[in-house]
């Protein structure tokens, strides 16, 4: 058989992998952080028909006589160019100008990483330093990065972004105590307040009707007298004023003394227990997290209270005066404790501060951050719910002394190989200080709001399809004219 046939045999399969390499191009050509493959072909064996030889006898020298014996994959290459910068004014869009990745992990080892669960608050740090040891690390040029329900960044796989935590502080147990005891007392006001405030309301109204009642009574009375004091329809007016007035001052009276002033002593005995609370609870805490203004209990000074035997329109108007000012203080006192449950509660969750932990771990941003911001060098910045400026983390970079070494394992992400380098410079686990941050040492600075595009060029695609295509077709000719041969080889004997 025909060396040729064999040759365009091996050709032709190594044209169907260039095409596939070039239809994995083409596919992506729309996939942020994508890196375009290349095939490229070597000479395979050759075939030595005889040698070559030197000068000799008088003739010259003879170069050896050789047949290739077709082609062969020689590489395909990894192109880690850059691609262009697509805008999307998105903050957790992320694109890397220069070299370097990001990198990326699910959680190998949970015990390694300090992480917040279901049950307890963690401070996001990686224990024992080595990133590699906790982490199943990948890298990506893809920046398109999303926040999960704990507000950890996460890619679209939720593989967390790795780098160097925010200093996170976790409320110890004696503060969660002392929140718990106050948010007791605080429920225990609460339904005290609510039945007060009902009654108030109604303790208001009755000595309104009251007040009514007595200057309806006196000016009964009044244009009883100016008349003489013998006119029978208004002497009558005047009973039936006196009449409805002690009606009036009765009901106050009698809720004032079977109700009213046993609720008046209840909320005041809940809101001594609150304010004592309160003030535990800034003790236990450490520090001044919230201070009582205006004391929830209310004073009960007015005295003794007007009844119909007593009753005039001045002390009857000092105390719907005073029930109004029950009331406005009780509206006080109600935001006062709106504001401690909140405050209570609040105190069981992390805090930030404006600083960097110095360990390697996960970037969390947290839920109730009113924005947040990622700076040209990584730093990620987030106003607390109070307006403060506090710093959730620092990401951090991998660069390879070989990127092209690096093995694609799908979804956008590489991982180290033997001939790519590794960013562990003495064989203990990858640690933060041999990370890079973004514009430093060489490493990409980081711009927001934007995307790496597909760095896939489609015109260079489609000519190297055409010159795949070509080459396939010319050694299907090869083969078409070999077998030609060998039927004239065939028709021989006839």
């Amino acid at each position: 058989m025909l060396r040729s046939m064999y040759s365009s045999i091996g050709a032709l399969r190594n044209f169907q992998t260039k095409l596939d390499v070039i239809g994995n191009n083409i596919a992506n050509v729309n996939t942020y952080g994508f890196k375009k493959g290349r095939a490229t072909f070597q000479e395979m064996m050759v075939q030595q028909l005889s040698g070559a030889s030197g000068p000799a006898a008088g003739r010259g020298g003879m170069n050896a006589k050789q047949v290739g014996l077709g082609s062969m994959i020689s590489s395909i290459d990894s192109i880690q160019t850059q691609g262009s910068l697509q805008t999307t004014a998105r903050p957790l869009d992320l694109a890397l100008s220069g070299d370097g990745f990001f990198a990326v992990a699910s959680i190998a080892d949970i015990t390694r990483v300090n992480v917040d669960s279901d049950t307890m608050y963690g401070d996001n740090r990686i224990l024992g330093g080595a990133v590699d040891n906790a982490m199943s690390l990948n890298y990506t040029r893809s920046g398109n990065f999303y926040l999960d329900n704990n507000g950890y960044i996460v890619n679209a796989n939720g593989m967390y972004l790795i780098g160097e935590t925010g200093e996170k502080k976790i409320p110890n147990d004696d503060i969660i105590g002392a929140s718990n005891a106050a948010l007791n007392a605080g429920e225990i006001f609460f339904d005290e307040y609510r039945d007060f405030r009902n009654d108030t309301n109604k303790f208001l109204d009755l000595a309104m009707r009251f007040l009514e009642a007595q200057r309806t009574y006196e000016d009964a009375e009044k244009a009883s007298l100016e008349a003489g004091g013998t006119d029978p329809q208004l002497l009558a007016a005047a009973q039936a004023a006196l009449e409805a007035r002690d009606n009036a001052g009765d009901q106050f009276n009698d809720f004032y003394d079977n109700i009213y002033s046993g609720e008046f002593d209840a909320f005041n005995q809940s809101g001594v227990a609150l304010n004592d609370a309160i003030a535990s609870f800034i003790s236990d805490s450490g520090e001044i997290v919230y201070q009582l203004n205006d004391p929830v209990v209310q004073d009960n000074n007015f005295g003794a209270m007007p009844t119909k035997d007593t009753a005039n329109i001045n002390n009857l108007s000092n105390l719907v005066s005073y029930a109004q000012s029950v009331k406005g203080n009780l509206d006080t006192a109600y935001r006062t404790f709106e504001n401690f449950v909140a405050t209570a509660e609040m105190v069981q969750l992390p805090t930030w501060t404006d600083s960097l932990s110095g360990s390697a771990g996960l970037i969390q941003i947290p839920p109730n951050a009113r924005s947040f911001s990622i700076s040209g060098d990584g730093k990620v910045n987030f106003i607390d719910q109070f307006g403060n400026l506090k710093v959730a983390g620092q990401l951090m970079l991998a660069k390879f002394p070989n990127d092209a070494g690096l093995e694609r394992v799908g979804e956008n992400l590489f991982q180290q190989s033997n001939n790519s380098g590794t960013m562990d410079k003495n064989g203990d686990g990858i640690q933060l200080e041999e990370m890079f941050r973004p514009g430093d040492n060489g490493a990409a600075s980081i711009i927001s709001g934007t995307l790496e595009m597909s760095n896939v060029d489609l015109s260079e695609e489609f000519t190297e399809m055409i010159t795949a295509q070509r080459g396939f077709q010319a050694n299907t000719r090869i083969i078409t004219t070999s077998d030609e041969i060998l039927q004239e080889l065939v028709n021989l004997k006839r």
